[in-house]
């Protein structure tokens, strides 16, 4: 029995959406696709609908747990309103329609546009269809791209969600207005921090006083708000998200915007813009936060970042957690009065931030931490390893592993590129493409070729490097153990250290996973 999996999208560019759980716009494609299975006496395995995505996300949920049913078998055709609702993406209907589909004996059709990749003439119709859509979302974002940059530029405020303290007007969503309730919260950070406390002292007073944090505040006035750091919090406060109200200058009055793009408008990384380049509106809406505050706020943030952060990896850097919690045990760092001897302790992160769920919340001197990991594994060494065959090994081969890996695949990619390429010169022989038709797809795919073909030069360079530095295996001469513990030796022994609590003879519970 043939089994369809009916997919139906819409689009965050499309003006019918409306504002119930499920767009008329999705309720009309449900209903013509099952329509469209009943006539035909097909049995319907599922239905996967993506509402408020764009054609060229790659990430839309329903679309991958689809995609997932068609790998495992599930499926024998996948049914949309037409080609455009399953991807404007040509990358992504060459990958599964004229692919992966192929190889799974999945069948594509598109009602509307009646797309069907068991026609004969699919394969012509596929390729104008996919350029129009390129040409269309193209397009598209290129014009909200200006729209947003014209928002900035006249000081409207383009972000999903208010900054906390704040929320939209009404009257007017691009404005903000003081949310009183939260901006008495940011006032009294900034009077608490320019009286000298610190993040630590703001962080356990305002999760003490049971003051619900920016998230949670969001959360509790139906906000569809997430931050998935907040999620790994509990809800309570941090000192990162003290220290962002600290440094944010919305609370003056001033709107900064632009601090970062898209890198395409398929791809949706985003790239930071350097400081001077952002969009600054002074007066866009009220201040929270008085001039002088403002800048008692910044000198003392200044001064406390005089000496900066220690840009140096400590040996044991990502390898240390909390035996109790689970989580990563974060990195004070200090020096002596001359500022000649660095030191610094380890503690857990959930203590460190504030939040204080945690029982342990004792440090650890991180050299006294490394002395005993190097007496530990000299231990080791003396017990169960001859001396005189000792090697170190080649650390960098999961690396050298992965980046092969990534090779072969954009190798792969080039020649079914390539072979697609050969294929529309045929056509253009054969008649079935004119000139200029030829030219505008052969434009498309040699800008992919080209991109993969600098993906492929960066990832042969990767491993040139790899191969040049990891070098053969190192023997060590006269070899009597380690004195002191280095980077190296961490990666190549330890997979990672839990730090207990402290026990009743007042020694610290240290478990060590080696890797041998």
């Amino acid at each position: 029995m043939i089994q369809v999996g009916i997919y139906c999208r819409l689009s965050i560019e499309d003006k019918d959406k409306l504002k119930s759980d499920d767009s008329q716009s999705i309720q009309n494609q449900k209903a013509m696709l099952c329509r469209y299975c009943q006539e035909r006496n097909w049995n319907i395995y599922d239905i996967y609908c993506d509402d408020g995505y764009s054609g060229v996300d790659r990430s839309r949920p329903e679309f991958s747990r689809m995609i997932s049913d068609c790998e495992k078998g599930s499926i024998n055709i996948v049914l949309c309103k037409d080609q455009s609702r399953f991807s404007r993406d040509t990358v992504v209907i060459e990958q599964y329609i004229n692919d992966r589909f192929l190889e799974w004996g999945v069948r594509f059709i598109g009602v509307a546009d009646n797309s069907d990749s068991d026609s004969e003439i699919y394969g012509t119709m596929r390729l104008f269809t996919s350029a129009y859509n390129e040409m269309y979302v193209r397009d598209i974002s290129l014009k909200i791209r200006k729209t947003l940059a014209y928002k900035r530029e006249q000081g409207q405020f383009i972000g999903s969600f208010a900054p906390y303290g704040y929320m939209n007007d009404p009257a007017d969503r691009h404005h903000l207005v003081i949310d009183e309730k939260a901006a008495e919260t940011v006032r009294m950070i900034f009077k608490m921090y320019v009286q000298g406390n610190g993040y630590r002292k703001i962080v356990q007073f305002l999760n003490e006083t049971s003051v619900p944090s920016p998230s949670a505040y969001k959360k509790l006035a139906g906000s569809g708000y997430v931050n998935k750091k907040a999620s790994d919090s509990g809800g309570l406060w941090t000192q990162s998200t003290v220290a962002a109200i600290l440094h944010n200058e919305v609370y003056t009055g001033t709107l900064v915007q632009g601090k970062s793009h898209s890198i395409s408008y398929k791809n949706k990384k985003k790239k930071k813009i350097q400081p001077q380049n952002w969009i600054r509106t002074a007066n866009a809406h009220k201040a929270i936060i008085d001039t002088q505050t403002w800048e008692s706020t910044q000198e003392r943030l200044h001064s406390n970042n005089r000496t900066g952060k220690s840009q140096i990896l400590s040996p044991l850097s990502g390898k240390v957690r909390c035996g109790i919690c689970g989580k990563p045990m974060k990195r004070n760092v200090y020096y002596n009065k001359s500022r000649t001897i660095m030191y610094y302790n380890l503690q857990c992160a959930d203590c460190k931030t504030g939040t204080m769920q945690c029982i342990n919340s004792k440090t650890i001197s991180g050299l006294v931490l490394e002395k005993s990991v190097t007496g530990e594994l000299n231990k080791i060494i003396n017990e169960y390893c001859d001396k005189s065959n000792i090697r170190v090994c080649n650390i960098q081969n999961e690396r050298f592993y992965e980046l092969e890996c990534r090779l072969k695949e954009q190798q792969k990619h080039q020649l079914t590129i390539k072979s697609r390429i050969s294929q529309l010169y045929k056509d253009k022989l054969d008649g079935i493409l004119t000139s200029d038709d030829y030219i505008l797809f052969r434009r498309e795919f040699s800008d992919e070729e080209s991109e993969t073909s600098e993906n492929i030069a960066k990832l042969e360079n990767e491993i040139k490097i790899l191969q040049n530095n990891s070098g053969k295996d190192i023997i060590p001469e006269n070899f009597t153990g380690f004195s002191e513990l280095d980077r190296i030796t961490a990666d190549e022994f330890i997979e990672h250290i839990e730090i207990g609590n402290v026990t009743d003879e007042n020694e610290r519970e240290i478990t060590i996973y080696w890797k041998i």
